[in-house]
């Protein structure tokens, strides 16, 4: 591994340009992507489905699928940070690697999941997004639909403020608490590369709404790929349980791509990144000759 020849060219990019690079990626690495979105995607989609299945006898029901749908996406979307973990720890390997190994990447991750559980999974509204979900999708007062909507818009602030946890956590592996004042944790890594660029974060937040658009472009695209297929031209118990979630993972997948371009991007404009690879790699150079 040389630090100073990454896969990725290292220097800043605007938005646009990081949509395109992302599709080049997207382009090279898109089986290894699916794989590791397929690690978390499938078991999240089978919890999903147990968890809203009691809304499946009244599907025939416009409007009780029009709330599925909406439901799902709202559950899909909280898990997106946990979901795209895979994929960052891939990316994060194949950024310095030819062939990406996940031996390699899970290297060290085991001390990092309570970190993940506890930061991703619970604060970040993972797993209170499930319990919101499934209380949902029984309650005919839409108190707990309420909530669910709430927490989604606490979802869209946090991840527009602190959008690069996920990437601090699976890669730089800080701990979340120290007795040293001198150990960088996890809070202190975030203020650190996030709070001096609040006004940037907000703005490419705005513009990654972009999503929605993907995300009905792809959904629509799969039910019409559906129909001419099969000849099947309604959302049945098969396209929203099965094929409607598919085609949300595919745009976690390609937005998580997006974040980790966009967080690589951060550490350059903020920290100059690329300078501090040449200098590790001319040290371990130096290191070699030396001894």
């Amino acid at each position: 591994m040389q630090l100073d020849k990454t896969r990725i060219a290292i220097r800043e990019r605007e938005l646009l340009e990081i949509y395109d690079l992302a599709l080049v990626v997207t382009r090279v690495y898109w089986w290894k992507i699916l794989q590791a979105m397929a690690i978390t995607a499938i078991p999240l989609s089978l919890i999903n489905a147990a968890l809203l299945w009691t809304m499946e006898p009244d599907l025939v029901v416009d409007e009780e699928a029009g709330k599925f749908i909406f439901y799902m996406l709202c559950m899909i979307f909280l898990q997106a940070p946990l979901a795209g973990l895979p994929i960052t720890l891939l990316l994060g390997d194949a950024l310095f690697h030819d062939k990406p190994n996940w031996r390699r990447m899970c290297t060290g991750l085991w001390p990092v999941v309570p970190r993940i559980f506890w930061i991703i999974v619970v604060l970040r509204g993972v797993l209170p997004g499930m319990v919101l979900g499934y209380f949902a999708s029984l309650d005919q007062d839409f108190i707990a639909g309420t909530f669910f909507i709430l927490l989604c818009a606490y979802a869209i602030v946090v991840r527009a403020v602190r959008p690069y946890i996920g990437e601090i956590l699976v890669l730089e592996k800080n701990p979340v608490f120290s007795k040293s004042k001198d150990v960088i944790t996890v809070g202190r890594r975030s203020s650190s590369l996030h709070q001096p660029n609040l006004r940037h974060l907000i703005a490419r937040a705005m513009m990654s709404g972009v999503g929605l658009l993907l995300t009905a472009s792809i959904v629509m695209n799969v039910f019409g790929i559906r129909g001419y297929l099969f000849g099947q031209w309604s959302w049945d118990d098969t396209f929203l349980f099965v094929w409607y979630p598919f085609a949300l993972w595919l745009v976690v997948a390609f937005m998580t791509v997006v974040r980790f371009l966009c967080y690589l991007d951060l550490r350059i404009r903020r920290e100059g990144w690329e300078v501090e690879l040449i200098l590790r790699a001319e040290a371990s150079r130096l290191r070699e000759v030396a001894g």
